[in-house]
């Protein structure tokens, strides 16, 4: 049970980066490749952060993914894993999988010329009631971390940097990744 509920959170965390990339530059069904370090894949399936016991838990993750994504193959890359999820699993994610709509809002605002912080929380706020907004203190790399406190319509931690220029860019995280980081 542990288990299948660990196989479920990458899956979704798969899913969600299939969205992002597929909102970024489009859908074209072709196969698309990920990797992750051994500490997120494990932070998903409930392990221990070593890429052993990683890689033993991932046993029958592709069987898990094979009705929805396909033949995933997972491949060993020293302390990470790469992910790589057929043509089959793009085309699913496109045709099956809901769009919150957040996702979309998101990037449209982050790629413009003149982005301030309202205006990113202006779209967190179009899609919750439930918004959490800090400053990270002590961080060249984030100013914000942005999320649903509710964990809908996502549960990833984003990170947002504000840059002199008028531009922005973001990471999303996980929010164990996001913790270990210890900002």
């Amino acid at each position: 049970m542990q288990e299948n509920k660990g196989f479920d959170r990458l899956h979704g965390s798969l899913v969600g980066v299939i969205q992002e990339a597929q909102t970024k530059i489009g859908y074209d069904r072709h196969a698309i490749t990920f990797y992750y370090p051994a500490s997120s894949v494990a932070h998903m399936l409930g392990t221990k952060e070593d890429a052993d016991a990683v890689e033993r838990a991932l046993r029958g993750f592709a069987a898990h993914e094979a009705p929805t994504l396909g033949a995933v193959e997972v491949v060993r890359d020293g302390e990470r894993f790469c992910f790589h999820v057929p043509a089959e699993g793009a085309e699913f994610v496109h045709e099956k999988v809901p769009d919150s709509g957040f996702l979309r809002a998101f990037l449209a605002v982050m790629s413009g010329l003149e982005v301030s912080l309202d205006d990113i929380l202006a779209v967190f706020h179009r899609f919750s009631d439930s918004v959490t907004c800090e400053r990270i203190e002590g961080s060249d790399e984030f100013d914000y971390l942005i999320y649903f406190t509710s964990g809908e319509p996502d549960g990833f931690r984003y990170c947002i940097k504000l840059e002199d220029d008028g531009c922005a860019s973001y990471h999303r995280f996980i929010r164990e990744d996001y913790e270990a980081f210890g900002f």
